[in-house]
């Protein structure tokens, strides 16, 4: 979850800015109470963004288009493994084990 990284970066930015205007430096106690603190305020945020974001997904899977892509992707495997000269039985397994690309894949 990027956004949720991104927060969390930036939160600690902030915190390290803060601190470092302060005329007192903190000691390392004192900055991961402040992070725990920070971070327990962020969680009801960060539950409700992986709601809405598996509410989203639900959604997404529920249109027959998407089914209609879902089955294109497969067939389009299934048919190239069978060209580059694997069994039906072997590209029909491959095919199962292949998950659907995912957005998330190509942040990493």
């Amino acid at each position: 979850m990027p956004f949720q990284t991104m927060l969390i970066s930036a939160l600690l930015g902030l915190t390290t800015l803060a601190q470092a205007q302060s005329p007192n430096k903190p000691t390392p106690e004192q900055m991961q109470t402040t992070l725990d603190a920070s971070m327990v305020s962020m969680l009801p945020m960060l539950a409700r963004m992986s709601e809405v974001q598996m509410e989203t997904q639900v959604k997404f899977a529920a249109r027959p288009e998407t089914a209609e892509r879902i089955a294109a992707f497969k067939k389009n495997l299934f048919d190239a493994l069978r060209s580059k000269g694997f069994t039906a039985e072997q590209a029909m397994q491959i095919t199962n084990s292949t998950p659907m690309p995912a957005a998330t894949a190509f942040g990493k």
